[in-house]
């Protein structure tokens, strides 16, 4: 077993698979855009923006953090912003979510944030090392109405920009199978297709996110363990859980790292891999998460290198890019090896 260095960690490459560009906005940004967009922010110092301690302390300044955000330069700010943060944390690869159901509801279109943010993932392309692709989330409590509204406007976008759907928000009161029919029409399109599911509600709805709704992958899926049977399936069918321990703990779903169920599923042989789902709000990158979870689980390097190529068979990019992916992330696994002194991995 290789024990590796706190900075050796970090600069692990990694995937990315479950974050929003909302929640990665940078607190000095989002006041910026606030006092530009005559918003007023609940706080003096931006610095102070980022408290919470639950969940719906959370929705409520994720509502402030999106009523700052009014215009396509908006959403490119803050979009190539959190690339280029996901870059620095070591991330190669990354398949983002936006969710313009809440800014609909503030009377901006969802074509005003596609516009923004498309050119950032362009952009994000050309000047850093990172390849994007996004992620259309929309807002469960919003009804099913809105769902397939949001399905029919992924469907009509380049695929190469826009692979896929997802669901966040509350799941309390929330009846899942009313998603069904705006999921069939996702798949119908070619979109791939994920919900956030038993984070902070039962292991029921992922099993109605796999079944109902064809879900390729589930985001969180803390509550999978609950319901051995339902794992068996998540295990047997290879479905990916986008994990996020950081951000459960901050919103008090586990006392510590050590209690959160990740390690054992993995030992279950759920494919979990490792997020950060809101990184700017969370005040807590990917490259931190992958030292936190090392040190909690006590991880050997050749398991968190595992835990990053898991990473990338969780991704719905296509099988060459996989491939190639794979041979990138292995040549960095040694040169960081060499680099550190240590060992080289396994034939």
């Amino acid at each position: 077993m290789t024990v590796a260095s706190d900075e050796h960690l970090r600069r692990l490459p990694k995937v990315e698979l479950h974050c929003h560009i909302e929640g990665a906005s940078r607190a000095a940004t989002i006041a910026e855009l606030a006092g530009a967009n005559g918003v007023e922010l609940p706080v003096d110092d931006p610095a102070d923006l980022y408290k919470f301690t639950s969940l719906n302390q959370f929705l409520d300044i994720y509502g402030v953090v999106c009523a700052s955000l009014q215009s396509a330069d908006d959403f490119h700010r803050i979009a190539y912003e959190c690339f280029e943060d996901a870059a620095g944390a070591g991330i190669r690869y990354c398949e983002t979510f936006f969710s313009p159901g809440f800014v609909i509801k503030l009377g901006v279109p969802v074509s005003t944030v596609w516009e923004g943010v498309s050119a950032a993932v362009v952009d994000a392309r050309a000047d850093l090392d990172i390849f994007c692709r996004m992620v259309l989330d929309f807002d469960k409590p919003s009804g099913p109405g809105h769902a397939l509204e949001m399905a029919e406007f992924a469907a009509a976008q380049d695929r190469d920009l826009l692979i896929g759907m997802g669901a966040d928000s509350v799941e309390r009161g929330v009846d899942h199978t009313v998603f069904a029919d705006a999921y069939a029409a996702a798949g119908r399109a070619g979109l791939k297709r994920t919900m956030h599911a038993g984070e902070d509600g039962p292991a029921d709805n992922i099993a109605v996110a796999v079944r109902d709704c064809g879900c390729d992958r589930i985001d969180h899926g803390f509550r999978l363990l609950d319901d051995p049977a339902l794992t068996d399936e998540i295990v047997d069918r290879r479905i990916p859980l986008t994990v996020c321990p950081t951000s459960n703990l901050i919103i008090k779903l586990v006392p510590d790292i050590e209690s959160h169920p990740f390690a054992r599923q993995r030992e279950r042989g759920v494919l979990a891999m490792l997020n950060s789902d809101d990184p700017g709000m969370m005040r807590f990158s990917l490259a931190d998460e992958y030292v936190t979870v090392a040190r909690a689980f006590g991880y050997s390097l050749e398991e968190m290198e595992a835990v990053s190529l898991d990473g990338i068979e969780a991704s719905w990019a296509p099988d060459d890019e996989k491939a190639a992916l794979r041979r990138r992330f292995e040549a960095e696994f040694d040169d960081l090896r060499s680099e550190y002194g240590l060992e080289a991995r396994a034939a």
